[in-house]
């Protein structure tokens, strides 16, 4: 390795370069980990909400005597949950019957959305207790949430969509063809 033999002018500014492109890669290494701490705890709030309404939904079908479903996970209805957001809807609804050939086994979606997940509508507890003895009797039970904050941070409401299924293999046989 040679000597260098550039003015001391020209050795302090490469010196201040390579400090300042060290101070700026560490800052962007620490927004980037705020960033991913952020998408973690809402994740995480998002998953504890599901959680919340899952065992909701088990203990009405538990104490109203009905069969208990499996839990399964329908990306469906997070992207249907996220739409509603995306549109501010804050309704509460449901749906009935076989839906769309990419849903297939659905047969019924209750949605709403809410300040508090630990505290569902009353609906909710008669959507689970449902439907019918004369209808098709559900096998399977989805939740899915998606959290949307406020951009000043002041509110953040938790859009919900839970689903009940056909059993798996009357989902696959059920198959609806449109014409």
């Amino acid at each position: 390795m040679g000597i260098d033999y550039a003015a001391p002018e020209e050795v302090l500014i490469r010196t201040m370069n390579a400090f300042c492109r060290s101070i700026l890669i560490g800052l962007a290494v620490l927004l980037v980990s705020q960033s991913l701490l952020a998408q973690n705890a809402e994740l995480a709030k998002e998953k504890s909400a599901e959680e919340a309404v899952a065992k909701y939904i088990r203990e009405v079908r538990e104490k109203s005597g009905l069969a208990r479903l499996h839990r399964i996970k329908d990306g469906h209805l997070r992207a249907d949950a996220c739409s509603r957001a995306r549109r501010s809807n804050n309704s509460l609804g449901q749906s009935d019957g076989i839906g769309p050939p990419e849903k297939v086994g659905t047969l019924s979606v209750f949605w709403y959305s809410t300040l508090d997940p630990d505290n569902p509508p009353q609906e909710l507890a008669e959507w689970a207790k449902g439907p019918e003895k004369k209808y098709e009797q559900p096998h399977r039970f989805a939740v899915a949430v998606c959290l949307i904050k406020k951009p000043d941070g002041s509110e953040q409401r938790y859009y919900i969509d839970a689903g009940t299924y056909m059993s798996a293999v009357k989902s696959i046989l059920n198959i609806p063809t449109w014409d």
